[in-house]
């Protein structure tokens, strides 16, 4: 059985929908797609290739184990995932 798993950061864009993959949120390519002038939602990949929310991700990351250090903000609304709660 495939453990559902977040994979990576990723970034959607509002206008389009076109999702971007990156390291972290604020590496300097997620900063650039970010600069565009179409705002962008914040969140994560899955092993399943869906983008999920801070909230979905958090969700998914903690069934699986994948949370390894608690980081400011990681409680909100019942745990919002950012990437140094996993890497």
């Amino acid at each position: 059985m495939i453990i559902h798993r977040i994979v990576c950061a990723a970034n959607r864009k509002r206008f389009t929908g076109h999702v971007v993959l990156g390291i972290r949120h604020w590496d300097a390519f997620m900063r650039g797609i970010d600069s565009e002038g179409d705002p962008v939602d914040q969140g994560f990949i899955d092993n399943r290739g869906k983008f999920l929310s801070r909230a979905e991700a958090w969700k998914v990351a903690e069934a699986a184990g994948q949370i390894i250090r608690r980081v400011g903000g990681d409680e909100k609304d019942g745990g919002t995932l950012y990437s140094e709660n996993i890497y």
